[in-house]
């Protein structure tokens, strides 16, 4: 693997058979220089959409609390798995 053949932290390796190179990106596109960057630019990706189902499933949106029931920390989204917030795994 080369410097810039890493996978993206959300898609996984199995994301770039099918083009997905960068979450940010277009496919085929990478926009993170960096394995780290990504890391960091899904992460936060993660925590802002699990702040958003949080919210709405508090203001009663059934699909939200069904969703906050699946995923109970935000590393399990995007494409983190069953990763906790202390003991996840690199992809």
């Amino acid at each position: 693997m080369t410097a810039d053949d890493w996978p993206c932290d959300a898609y996984g390796p199995d994301g770039r058979e099918f083009g997905a190179l960068c979450f940010v990106a277009d496919a085929g596109e990478r926009v993170c220089g960096s394995l780290e960057e990504c890391r960091q630019v899904v992460t936060a990706e993660r925590q802002r959409v699990f702040r958003l189902i949080q919210e709405q499933a508090a203001a009663g949106d059934p699909v939200a609390a069904y969703l906050l029931s699946e995923f109970t920390v935000a590393e399990q989204l995007l494409g983190g798995g069953d990763r906790s917030e202390e003991g996840g795994q690199d992809g």
